[in-house]
């Protein structure tokens, strides 16, 4: 009897454990290889999530102030501090090659689609943008390296900075690949100066017009040449 009872106490408990790897639901969901949970279903930090312990908007972690990635090196020059990162800043990089060969390749995949393909400024997305300088001016030509740096660094009237989009071998690499550039092309032009503002007239009398034009007065002629027009 009691060999009988102690196989039936085997049998059931058998039956139990068979019964736990048939996968029945443990959890919020049934799980496919049985009651044992899934490294996918247990709390932790993902990214683009909300954050289940500090309730955040997202699992993302921010570094902690002033820290800095390992081979990031911070720029820490203003953006009206062109000058000063011309004087102090100089290229770290060779001008070999290979470096001026990455260069290029940095250049042909940001930079020409506003400066062009060879720094004149008619990238293709001047067509719906103000058109910046050409790179082939005298200007451009006279700043220090670490003033060409500065700017696309820090950015210059409609061009954003591209400091979190380019690094900066990257774009050490373009500088020279701009001077490579600059050895072969031409020297442009400087850009065109804004005409001169109409001078106000004053309080009750309309604006003069600009010499010349329509409706303007005649220029004032000295005694001599206003004699010699009469005899003419």
């Amino acid at each position: 009897m009691r060999n009988a009872a102690s196989a039936l106490a085997v049998a059931a408990l058998t039956m139990l454990v068979s019964a736990c790897d048939l996968g029945l639901p443990a959890g919020r969901t049934p799980h496919r290889e049985g009651n044992r949970l899934d490294m996918g279903d247990q709390p932790k930090l993902k990214p683009q999530r909300k954050d289940v312990f500090g309730a955040r908007a997202t699992g993302l972690m921010e570094p902690q102030p002033g820290t800095i990635a390992v081979g990031e090196t911070p720029y820490g020059y203003a953006q009206n501090e062109a000058d000063r990162a011309g004087a102090e800043v100089t290229n770290p990089l060779p001008a070999s090659p290979e470096v001026i060969a990455h260069g290029k390749f940095i250049y042909e995949n940001v930079c020409i689609t506003c400066h062009g393909p060879k720094g004149a400024g008619d990238g293709p997305v001047t067509a719906l943008f103000p058109k910046p300088p050409s790179l082939m001016t005298q200007k451009v030509r006279d700043w220090p390296d670490g003033q060409l740096f500065h700017r696309p660094m820090r950015g210059q009237g409609s061009m954003p900075s591209h400091a979190r989009q380019i690094d900066t071998r990257d774009m050490w690499s373009v500088i020279h690949y701009i001077r490579e550039m600059q050895k072969v092309e031409p020297v442009a032009p400087p850009p065109p100066t804004a005409a001169a503002a109409p001078v106000a007239a004053p309080a009750g009398q309309a604006p003069a017009a600009p010499a010349g034009a329509p409706g303007a007065a005649p220029t004032p002629t000295s005694g001599a040449a206003a004699q010699q027009g009469a005899k003419s």
